[in-house]
């Protein structure tokens, strides 16, 4: 399986927690489409046999696009990579850009699935969080989703949040629960390096609750789903009916993808890059044809640290049988010696393959580090 991202930088305004690459100005799209054009031909060749089982518009904000401008793009990667119809093409949206015109226009582009930024279900809240939207205008945006014929919709929910009681954050899932959607993304609001939500917390300002609140939160978040018949499959994502998101489950499996853009990532096994996250530097080096990209080549101890990371996080769980076939026999050997470190409470074994218990599940990079490859 692989897959291609393409990055669109550009936002109305900057959300207070967003640590992702975008600016709050469209002056420079024009130019930064011609770019995006450009380097699709110029990287043509990185993905094996030029096929793709994903399509993603990340963002930023894709969906302040037109649809011809975004049609432009899907016919020039068209030009190099071929697909089927089992494809899926997902897009980022805003609620507030989700109107019956445009989703039907998203719908004969043959985006297949939409992942709605919602946050919250509550006005307070999305003002805090700095969101243009409205709870009305989310909940509009997924019902119009459906109306259209989407039938894989994901949508984004915050929680963590001071202020927000147990009641509230039941409120904002039952909302959440009861739209037509397949797919659930809840975040816990951390405090990313150079956002707003970082200066503002300096400042004093109370953003982020109580260990406790967290721990109460993400319990009524995993016990609702459930009971909404969602399958957590990764600690922050939920499904229902297997509707999966396969663009990202790739990434937490190691496979190739492309990314496109300013600041987007790419990776083919064992050997990771990105462009530089400026998008006048990142237009004038594909302008040149000379590329404003870094890149590191994994050694076996790193593959080894991200496989303990990314798979932790799945039901997948860490194989100790894969991990021996993959890395070596003194990697099995130390993950083994390491794993009598980790709290048992906070995993079990099961058919050699390690899994995070629902406990466990709040500790997963600290139980991975306690896995890590030696210094």
């Amino acid at each position: 399986m692989s897959g291609i991202y393409v990055h669109f930088p550009f936002c109305k305004q900057k959300c207070v927690y967003c640590g992702f690459y975008s600016v709050a100005s469209m002056r420079r799209k024009a130019d930064y489409w011609d770019a995006l054009c450009k380097e699709i031909e110029l990287r043509k060749d990185y993905l094996p046999n030029n096929h793709i089982d994903t399509l993603y518009f990340g963002g930023g904000t894709p969906s302040l696009f037109s649809p011809e401008e975004l049609s432009h793009i899907i016919e020039q990667i068209h030009r190099f990579y071929t697909w089927d119809d089992s494809l899926e093409f997902t897009m980022e949206a805003n609620p507030e850009q989700l109107t019956m015109s445009y989703l039907h226009s998203l719908k004969l582009l043959g985006i297949n699935r939409l992942s709605i930024g919602v946050q919250s279900f509550d006005d307070d809240i999305l003002h805090l969080l700095n969101r243009r939207h409205s709870a009305e205008e989310a909940r509009k945006a997924v019902e119009n989703a459906a109306a259209v014929g989407f039938d894989n919709v994901s949508i984004d929910l915050i929680y963590d949040i001071a202020f927000r009681t147990a009641e509230q954050w039941r409120s904002e899932l039952s909302q959440a629960l009861s739209l037509p959607i397949s797919h659930l993304s809840c975040y816990s609001l951390t405090v990313e390096e150079n956002t707003l939500l970082a200066r503002r917390v300096r400042e004093g300002q109370p953003y982020l609750p109580d260990e406790a609140d967290t721990e109460r939160d993400f319990q009524i978040l995993t016990e609702m789903t459930q009971a909404a018949g969602f399958e957590q499959y990764e600690i922050s994502n939920f499904s229902k009916n297997g509707a999966i998101s396969k663009h990202n489950f790739s990434y937490w499996t190691g496979e190739p993808y492309l990314g496109l853009g300013a600041a987007a990532h790419s990776f083919r096994p064992p050997v990771r890059q990105w462009n530089i996250a400026d998008i006048q530097q990142y237009i004038n080096g594909i302008q040149n044809e000379k590329p404003n990209v870094e890149s590191e080549h994994l050694s076996i101890e790193q593959q080894y640290d991200e496989y303990v990371l990314l798979r932790l996080r799945t039901c997948l769980g860490i194989n100790m049988k894969e991990v021996g076939e993959r890395f070596g026999a003194a990697c099995l050997d130390m993950l083994q010696r390491q794993l009598k470190n980790v709290n048992p409470q906070h995993y079990e074994i099961q058919n050699e393959i390690i899994r995070l218990t629902q406990h466990g599940r709040l500790f997963a990079d600290a139980v991975a580090a306690e896995l890590f490859a030696a210094e």
